[in-house]
């Protein structure tokens, strides 16, 4: 198995609506649900298709800093609530969340999530503080705006510390109720947003003018690379399914359909460029390394084999999306793939952690050591 899965390491070659957007801030910042053309410094427009369950929406993310605090606006695609989570370790665990709606007047809450799914709770509630200084909102028909302020390091210990030029996993969700208490059923995902600032106005026309020439084309090697990413989703989705069938481990189940939420993304980002994914029953791939390594692997019968097998992958998945950052200027194209190296990183956390649960010492078979525990024992 180990020998198989070299070849899909790092060696393996792939075969032959969502971006951030900057601004210069001029305008002052209002937390009144009125969203100005320069009143952030960012923007990040977030998409999830729809699915069993969901209808699908959309989400744009907008933010700005300063030395000391965190300004956020969240316009999604409902009429319910809207909500963002910073820095959770497994699925919603451990996040900090902030969720808004709007019922008349605007209500911005300051929560935090003990579980994986939840649920996420007043920080008042856990011994915490509410830390959401300013905040308002409105509605516009299908849409709802909720604009907050915090502090970037509030001191309780239910808040993210947040600090200048950082990068921040995020998760997001919509529901279409205004009840904190219903579960998300419009739309939900995970991201990746920088805690950075523009400089002038001189160097935002140059970076712009930069980030339109090249979001207007694709290379061949993006090209080359987004089709064996989404190829790579879809062994992972695939094994996982067959894994659980086999060992009726929920966790499964769950990256499972997660992995599908990745190829959705994946697949949304090509039908921007014109690509289409090719048509692939279950099982069965083009890329005959990628049809070597997942025969191999669904020969595993026992159920702490197969969880460290699926650790073994993300370890891979996370190693190809790093290197296939690194071969890209399409800011469009590396906002998607952080997203999906976010959440490929909690996967892998929720593998290494069950085999701990179940007294197992998972050992990284290609990673380095350093950045393997950097991203296992995040807190």
């Amino acid at each position: 198995m180990i020998a198989l899965l070299f070849l899909f390491s790092g060696c393996v070659q792939p075969e032959v609506q969502q971006g951030v957007t900057e601004s210069v801030v001029s305008e002052e910042w209002q937390p009144d649900g009125i969203l100005g053309g320069n009143e952030y410094s960012h923007s990040l427009k977030l998409y999830s298709p729809a699915r069993q369950g969901y209808t699908g929406g959309a989400m744009t993310v907008s933010w700005k800093i300063d030395d000391e605090y965190l300004y956020m606006a969240l316009n999604g695609s409902t009429r319910g609530w809207l909500a963002i989570g910073f820095e959770p370790t497994e699925w919603m665990k451990d996040a900090d969340m902030v969720l808004g709606f709007v019922d008349g007047s605007a209500r911005v809450l300051d929560e935090y999530s003990t579980g994986n799914y939840g649920p996420h709770i007043n920080d008042t509630m856990l011994g915490g503080t509410d830390d959401i200084l300013e905040y308002g909102g409105k509605s516009y028909g299908t849409h709802t705006v909720v604009e907050f302020r915090r502090k970037l390091d509030t001191g309780d210990r239910f808040d993210k510390v947040l600090r200048p030029g950082q990068n921040v996993s995020i998760i997001w969700a919509m529901s279409g109720s205004m009840d904190p208490g219903v579960k998300h059923n419009i739309a939900y995902g995970e991201g990746m947003i920088y805690l950075g600032r523009v400089q002038s106005s001189a160097l935002q026309s140059s970076q712009k003018a930069s980030q339109n020439n090249i979001t207007k084309n694709v290379t061949q090697n993006d090209a080359d690379w987004m089709l064996f990413i989404w190829k790579e989703e879809k062994a992972a989705r695939d094994l996982y399914e067959s894994f659980y069938e086999r060992t009726g481990l929920t966790l499964f189940l769950d990256l499972m359909r997660s992995e599908q939420n990745h190829m959705d993304q994946i697949q949304a980002l090509m039908k921007r460029y014109g690509m289409e994914t090719p048509v692939l029953e279950r099982g069965v791939f083009d890329n005959q390394t990628l049809q070597s390594i997942y025969n191999d692997l669904l020969s595993i019968s026992s159920d702490d084999g197969a969880l460290r097998a699926a650790a073994t992958f993300e370890e891979i998945s996370i190693l190809d999306l790093e290197r296939a950052i690194a071969e890209t200027g399409n800011k469009e194209i590396i906002d998607v793939y952080s997203g999906l190296l976010a959440g490929s990183r909690k996967h892998l956390r929720s593998y290494v952690r069950t085999l701990e649960n179940r007294g197992i010492k998972y050992t990284p078979v290609y990673m380095s050591r350093s950045e393997f525990e950097g991203i296992v024992r995040a807190a």
